[in-house]
């Protein structure tokens, strides 16, 4: 590869991109290290407000966590060498009593109760394609979170 040519992803495609999805990481931070933990999840709202549901045990340590959150969704195709990949922005909080959120489907169901919900702040978003070369591959990051 000569190289990789990387697109900003506009706000209304990450959306969209994230929607696609079920399975994406959460990441928090757990004393004081940043973790990636794989999640399902379900994207809803509008351009004036998204949210991303997940549900999970009440022993896990998302349901222990409140506060600040990313959620990182991607798609990489290493054949064709193009990826894509999201990051929303936003801060986590629990939902208690009844609801009218739709299931994120976990693939443990078992004691997956505790419904857990990302009000989305900010996302950004980038396509990765590459250009033929015979000197490797390597991609620059650079992350520019717009509002939500």
């Amino acid at each position: 590869m000569s190289g990789v040519q990387r697109y900003e992803i506009p706000s209304w495609e990450c959306f969209d991109l994230v929607a696609s999805r079920t399975i994406g990481r959460l990441c928090v931070i757990d004393h004081g290290y940043p973790l990636a933990l794989p999640v399902n999840y379900r994207l809803i709202g509008s351009d004036s407000g998204r949210q991303i549901v997940m549900r999970t045990s009440p022993r896990t340590l998302l349901a222990a966590h409140v506060g600040p959150v990313s959620l990182e969704v991607d798609d990489i195709d290493e054949a064709e060498h193009k990826a894509w990949s999201v990051i929303v922005r936003g801060s986590l909080r629990k939902i208690a009593g009844p609801h009218q959120l739709p299931d994120p489907e976990p693939w443990i169901t078992e004691g997956r109760h505790q419904w857990l919900v990302v009000d989305a702040t900010a996302v950004s978003g980038r396509r990765f394609v590459a250009r033929p070369s015979g000197d490797g591959f390597s991609v620059e990051w650079e992350l520019d979170f717009g509002p939500a």
